[in-house]
């Protein structure tokens, strides 16, 4: 089973006014999660900072003013650890507009370790360069939703068709380890991660560190969290306490302390049962 069929990332209920997901075509289905877009009625004043917790994926994001005046801001945001604000929305109505990449799915399309793009964000001309700006032109420019995604497909498939073949398939020992991350939802240690590949802890972390941005006990970390986070909101009639259970915490305290770590509030936030 691909990997990428194994893990759904979710941003729960920290995400923006007027936010939508939409799925790429089969061609881009193992390097993107999802196209996102969100709108912000804009009322003078800055809207609230969006808190967004890791999901060990990176994101490409285009946002314009709503009149379709001015300047695209571009963004790629690396692999993040903890929670983070991608920083102030612009005064007024704005568009937005964005690539979500699975763990490791932008590394084919940039070619560039990307634990040197951890915990940052970053300008997209200078990760991307002028496609980037070409790109967001076009966005900016497009008359809906359909038009964005046929523009940003076209743009990923150009860059994919370019990239050199080392680069389209990541190295079997890498995907081993996550085919069995996302398996036991994150639920393994890089010790068992390490022996099932055959290589060592020391190999499997410079594996993750280039083609993930992240290393493989903070990656663990986040997709248990994910599929905490995901289990909350599928299941809501659940308690703290079976959902702990199911994941290997032996105690509420370990439990609250490393889910208050991802998403910045303890578990009773959510307001579940």
């Amino acid at each position: 089973m691909e990997s990428y069929l194994m893990f759904e990332p979710t941003q729960g209920a920290r995400t923006p006014g007027h936010y939508a997901e939409y799925k790429p075509c089969p061609a881009l289905k193992a390097y993107v999660s999802c196209y996102w877009s969100s709108r912000a009625d804009g009322t003078g004043l800055c809207d609230p900072a969006v808190t967004v917790v890791p999901d060990g994926c990176t994101d490409l994001i285009f946002e314009w003013e709503a009149e379709g005046g001015g300047d695209v801001s571009i963004r790629y945001c690396g692999a993040f650890e903890l929670p983070f604000s991608p920083g102030p929305k612009r005064e007024g109505a704005s568009e937005t507009f964005a690539v979500r990449f699975f763990p490791g799915g932008a590394y084919p399309f940039i070619g560039v370790p990307l634990g040197e793009f951890k915990n940052a964000l970053f300008r997209g001309t200078d990760v991307w360069g002028k496609a980037a700006a070409e790109l967001g032109e076009q966005l900016r420019l497009a008359a809906g939703t359909a038009e964005r995604i046929a523009h940003v497909e076209t743009a990923l498939l150009h860059l994919l068709a370019a990239a050199d073949s080392g680069r389209m398939e990541a190295p079997p020992a890498l995907h081993e380890a996550m085919v069995r991350i996302f398996g036991a939802r994150g639920t393994v240690s890089v010790q068992q991660l390490a022996r099932s590949g055959n290589i060592s802890a020391r190999q499997l972390q410079r594996l993750f560190d280039g083609r993930i941005g992240l290393g493989p006990k903070t990656f663990c970390g986040i997709v248990r969290f994910q599929n905490i986070l995901r289990d909350a909101e599928r299941h809501p009639k659940l308690s703290w306490q079976e959902i702990a259970g199911a994941y290997g915490y032996c105690d509420q305290a370990h439990f609250i302390r490393d889910f208050k770590r991802f998403y910045g509030e303890l578990p009773s936030s959510l307001m579940m049962s």
